[in-house]
């Protein structure tokens, strides 16, 4: 058997919802992990094992449910696509943690034990660090009495707004700001113990799932069983953008902004890049719903019609995924330019506004590029992202999903013409640049082989 030398890094094991929101910036940690001689395996949906490979980790795939590609090959649920377009706000976000999350919890659970067995055998004196990231609850049921090989530490990576409950505010979903004072404290109480009611069906599926990978019946709110049950969780952002705690758990540590990658050749530019972007001589709006939310409707032709008219401006709108297309019928203004694609970190440091469904890695591509924002969005996430950039003073929350062409156009404007939203961005930009999230990732590692 071969003896591994005490010094030899830690293998970690990274496990990953395949949806392009969690895994990409869970790739990008893998990536820089491999880099610096760390040894990865990655467990995620079969789609994504050719770009995990490439990163030169190692891929296993999870089994059955929860073996879908971004959300784009769904046949598990028939019905589930076309229900969740009719859903918003809170009735959403419980809608997808039945369905993608904690229906996912017993497949992941046990790829992840899969792969645990073999380097067990393997590499029997080498520790393994487990790394989830947040609604991934695949690594849970041995923390609560589930048979197999708990890892020698466990942390989870936080890519949405902190979902914990708190004495401080209000719960999450709720888009409600924080408050802690007296009568604030009684208001979130009672607003707490109301989500844990509405969320009953979430729960009743999280419990399900553990009860089939063998854990027992868990007696935590299943949102703050991601924060409390780990040895650590490592929110990807920084403080500046997160509503302040007083009963935070002490595993809560922030490493100050989303991981980067830097690109070794030097990107492929279009045409009009020179002349619109290097030399600019009209404000830039750029526009990008993600890459899940491909109701054009929504964000990108309200904004290219509000500002069809303007000379002073250039729209720039990226759509979001290779071969996406505008429907035939739109009228494209002269103004207005429109891509399948643009890297967030090629376009936004040169963009006055950016226009936003406000998806967390969309904010937090902003904010590191010190790009205000006016954010839409009543799904998934975005209700509570777009809250705290309303509290942090980098943009404006429209707190819709189908904004008018009239709103858009009065919030890009007001955005433009109050410099007070782009001094707040500028400030927080400033403060990540002094921050290091995969030093704070490689940091925790570290510390969980410790001890």
């Amino acid at each position: 058997m071969a003896i591994i030398p005490a010094t030899a890094k830690p293998i970690v094991l990274i496990c990953s919802t395949p949806v392009s929101g969690h895994i990409i910036p869970m790739m990008a940690i893998a990536k820089q992990l491999v880099a610096t001689g760390y040894d990865v395996c990655f467990v995620s949906g079969s789609g994504y094992r050719r770009q995990v490979e490439a990163l030169g980790a190692s891929f296993v795939s999870v089994e059955g449910y929860g073996d879908f590609y971004d959300l784009t090959s769904w046949d598990l649920d028939q019905d589930w696509p076309e229900g969740k377009r009719r859903l918003e706000g809170p009735e959403c976000f419980i809608h997808d943690l039945v369905h993608i999350f904690c229906k996912s919890l017993p497949s992941q659970h046990e790829a992840i034990q899969k792969v645990l067995r073999t380097l067990n055998d393997k590499h029997p004196n080498r520790p393994v660090i487990l790394m989830t990231e947040t609604l991934n609850f695949g690594g849970l049921p041995t923390l609560l009495g589930a048979p197999g090989i708990r890892p020698q530490g466990f942390m989870v990576i936080g890519l949405n707004p902190i979902l914990l409950t708190s004495v401080d505010h209000p719960p999450f979903g709720s888009g409600m700001p924080p408050d802690s004072s007296p009568e604030g404290r009684q208001r979130n109480k009672v607003a707490n113990e109301a989500q844990k009611r509405s969320f009953a069906p979430a729960q009743a599926a999280y419990t399900e799932a553990l009860l089939s990978a063998g854990a027992r019946r868990p007696d935590a709110f299943l949102l703050d069983a991601l924060y409390t049950l780990p040895d650590r969780f490592v929110q990807m952002c920084t403080p500046s953008v997160e509503y302040q705690r007083s009963d935070a758990p002490k595993t809560l540590r922030f490493a100050g902004g989303y991981p980067t990658t830097r690109q070794l050749k030097e990107p492929v530019r279009p045409a009009w890049w020179n002349r619109v972007v290097l030399h600019k001589t009209k404000k830039i709006i750029f526009v990008c719903q993600g890459t899940v939310a491909m109701d054009f409707s929504q964000l990108v032709i309200p904004t290219m019609d509000a500002f069809r008219d303007r000379t002073d401006v250039s729209t720039i709108i990226a759509l979001g995924r290779k071969y996406a297309a505008l429907p035939s019928d739109v009228c494209v203004p002269e103004n207005c330019i429109v891509e399948e694609y643009i890297p967030y970190d090629d376009i936004l440091p040169y963009c006055d506004v950016f226009v936003t469904t406000a998806g967390y890695g969309s904010f937090q591509r902003a904010l590191i590029q010190g790009t205000p924002l006016v954010m839409a969005g009543t799904t998934e996430e975005k209700p509570e992202t777009a809250a705290r950039g309303e509290w942090a003073g980098v943009g404006l929350n429209l707190r819709t999903s189908y904004p008018t062409v009239r709103q858009i156009g009065e919030a890009v404007d007001d955005v433009l013409q109050d410099q007070k939203y782009k001094l707040r961005a500028l400030k927080i930009k400033a403060e990540m640049s002094t921050q290091n999230p995969i030093g704070v990732v490689m940091d925790t590692i570290k510390e969980l082989v410790g001890e």
